[in-house]
């Protein structure tokens, strides 16, 4: 799992998975529970099969808003890239706003469509909708 710190890298990075049709993605922010939250992390996945997060990408943007501008501009503006992260309305926040960004899928408002009967789940959590897949 790549865990990417210096701007020529992460670059390459955005640059590499803006060519992917499809990108999981997801972040983790500092100073969440403050009234100035700021991204830390964006995490990528182009790769649909990996279910042990090897190929995973980790981009540390904390305090680097030209690095979060660029990857707002080569991935979350682009319409051809399907961009899914489990809470969108979150992540989005932080990576371009929800009403500017283009082609999300949002695995949680999917989970809550699903009748209770069929998916008997006791939250949302992603790893709960995760562990559901599996048994």
């Amino acid at each position: 799992m790549p865990y990417l710190t210096e701007s020529d890298a992460m670059m390459n990075a955005i640059d590499h998975f803006s060519h992917f049709p499809i990108l999981w993605l997801d972040t983790e922010v500092a100073d969440y529970d403050s009234k100035t939250p700021r991204l830390s992390l964006i995490q990528i996945l182009a790769d649909s099969t990996d279910l042990t997060g090897e190929r995973v990408t980790i981009l540390d943007v904390l305090d680097r808003p030209d690095l979060t501008d660029y990857f707002i501009t080569k991935i979350m503006l682009v319409d051809r890239i399907e961009k899914v992260f489990h809470n969108a309305s979150y992540d989005c926040k932080f990576l371009g706003g929800k009403s500017q960004v283009k082609k999300i899928t949002c695995t949680l408002e999917l989970a809550k469509k699903v009748p209770y009967y069929i998916a008997p789940l006791a939250n949302y959590q992603l790893k709960t909708v995760v562990e559901l897949g599996y048994t």
